[in-house]
């Protein structure tokens, strides 16, 4: 029994020698020009400092984009007032009812709740917005349309 615990720590000692003994395989150098660690820390740093970069530009082109972003808003919202302002006491069709409540209920639904500057992961994301903002301002047109004919009709 004694000699069987002595050769399993034995065996133990010296597997564990092998497996944890450091090697000479990093610091052998090739013909090739392999980066020692002070290159592998340069580059390293001039990454990180690459992508800080890069991130700030990120944020300040996200930030000029959410300024129009906002200003889109801004127009979109004091266009649905005024088209409410001049819808009131008006009576229209059924059909023609339907189809600018539609019309503004998707502007209405833009401005809502609108989506803060976090809410976004890049510019594109933030121009997309602006596109749908830029639609729904253009649909509200029609409806602009349908009550200066209701109007003229009066």
């Amino acid at each position: 029994m004694r000699y069987a615990l002595g050769f399993v720590s034995v065996a133990l000692v010296f597997f564990c020698f092998i497996l944890f003994w450091p090697g000479n395989k990093n610091n052998t150098n090739s013909s090739e020009g392999q980066n020692t660690t002070s290159e592998i820390f340069q580059d390293e740093t001039l990454g990180s400092e690459q992508n800080n970069i890069n991130d700030e530009n990120r944020y300040e082109t996200m930030k000029s984009e959410y300024k129009i972003l906002e200003k889109e808003r801004r127009i979109l919202k004091q266009h649905l007032a005024l088209l409410k302002h001049s819808m009131w006491g008006l009576k229209f069709d059924k059909d023609k009812a339907k189809e600018m409540s539609a019309i503004l209920l998707g502007a209405h639904k833009l401005i809502k709740n609108p989506d803060m500057l976090g809410a976004f992961s890049d510019v594109k994301g933030i121009k997309d917005e602006i596109m749908k903002l830029r639609f729904a301002n253009k649909s509200l047109d029609q409806v602009k349309e349908i009550i200066k004919q209701k109007k003229n009709n009066n």
